[in-house]
């Protein structure tokens, strides 16, 4: 049996006792262990290629370009990373899994290289869209009021008064000449003679010369002339900044920085998921798809496609160069630095992204050759696409 304490006040261990410290310093080790050991392993399991027994993984199905197609237009984003890291596997190291998307035609809603380039452009397409969207300006809070034979007539009120005087209202009065005016006339000078009398002039915010002087003694001998310059307005102003930019370039106001990397990948890349992976294996595919091409696609449906593929690869790399140097530092960017060679404006995320399509552009004019005039690309375009390869 039981026996309980007739106590009013229930029993309690103190915080400071010692095996109260020991426990909660156990429970703390043991959690942090767990989530380092579920982090590590999520790591090395995501980190590992959708591949099983070194082929990918739609092989085993029924429709292997039906699965593939499926993972690619997937909402989900790791369903969707997960198959544009197998469409860039299979683009450059797959030869039978190519020949089968040259080869499959006869799918409702396109071939399958015609669903594959569409949704693979798309992602890079998406780069200059960010970029327009960022640009576009803000509606302005005064929007322009629709036109007036558009608004509903209110009735108003029959008017009880003269309209208002649309005279100067510095020249003089002209005299009335009618009872009424001689009747608003008198009322109104009675209502500025309220304004006017020597009871409100006598409250008016001024001092006496005298009060003023004895305030600048004062002030002049309490205080130095530095610290009345520092507690004037714009001294206070000054203060308040050398404090904020102090603030900001501790590490206590990192997260309040707005960095230009930080922005300037948000808009290249997205937000708030970078879509880092997704574009650089989007164009690695169409690249390695397109040069495949030329030996494996026997019904010829890449190569008109080629054009197309070289036009939206420039288009982005120039879109992203022009809105890099157009871009403007926020002013909490206390750490940017700008020099002539544009160092401070490279970011490496984004350096990547323009390196593979500077190097895409360059395979499929190697490939491809003199061939894309007859495609339908013109001397200018080709010479534009040169240069932005590095190739001239």
């Amino acid at each position: 049996m039981w026996s309980i304490n007739k106590n009013s006040q229930p029993s309690r261990l103190p915080p400071y006792h010692i095996s109260l410290i020991i426990r909660s310093a156990t429970s703390g080790f043991f959690l942090t262990l767990l989530w380092e050991a579920s982090s590590a392993i999520f790591e090395v399991y995501v980190a590992q290629a959708p591949l099983k027994k070194g082929d990918p993984l739609t092989n085993d199905s029924r429709d292997p370009n039906g699965s593939l197609l499926n993972g690619l237009k997937s909402k989900k984003e790791t369903t969707r990373t997960f198959a544009f890291w197998e469409l860039v596997y299979i683009a450059q190291r797959s030869e039978l899994r190519r020949k089968e998307i040259f080869t499959d035609i006869d799918r409702p809603g396109g071939t399958a290289w015609s669903q594959i380039s569409t949704l693979c452009l798309g992602e890079i397409q998406n780069i200059t869209t960010r970029i327009k969207e960022y640009q576009k300006p803000s509606p302005s809070a005064t929007a322009s009021t629709p036109p007036l034979q558009n608004q509903p007539q209110i009735q108003t009120l029959p008017r009880l008064s003269s309209p208002l005087r649309q005279d100067p209202i510095l020249t003089p009065s002209p005299k009335p000449t009618s009872t009424r005016s001689a009747l608003e006339s008198n009322i109104g000078a009675v209502a500025k003679s309220y304004g006017q009398s020597p009871a409100s002039q006598q409250t008016s915010p001024s001092l006496n010369p005298k009060a003023k002087e004895y305030l600048v003694s004062a002030r002049n001998r309490l205080l130095t002339p530095d610290q009345q310059k520092s507690m004037s307005p714009t001294g206070v102003v000054s203060s308040f900044n050398t404090y904020l930019m102090d603030f900001l370039r501790s590490p206590l106001g990192g997260p309040f920085r707005q960095t230009f990397a930080r922005r300037f990948s948000a808009v290249v890349l997205g937000a708030p998921v970078s879509e880092l992976n997704v574009i650089v294996d989007a164009t690695d595919s169409l690249t390695a798809l397109g040069v495949s091409s030329l030996k494996e696609d026997q019904f010829g449906k890449v190569c008109k496609d080629i054009p197309i593929l070289l036009r939206n690869f420039v288009a982005a790399v120039q879109g992203i160069e022009i809105f890099k140097d157009a871009m403007g530092v926020h002013w909490t960017d206390v750490g940017f630095k700008e020099d002539a060679e544009g160092t401070g404006r490279k970011v490496a995320d984004v350096e990547i992204v323009l390196d593979c399509l500077r190097a895409g552009i360059k395979d499929l004019l190697v490939g491809f050759g003199d061939y894309l005039v007859d495609l339908g690309m013109g001397r200018g375009e080709l010479s534009i696409a040169r240069e932005v390869a590095g190739l001239t």
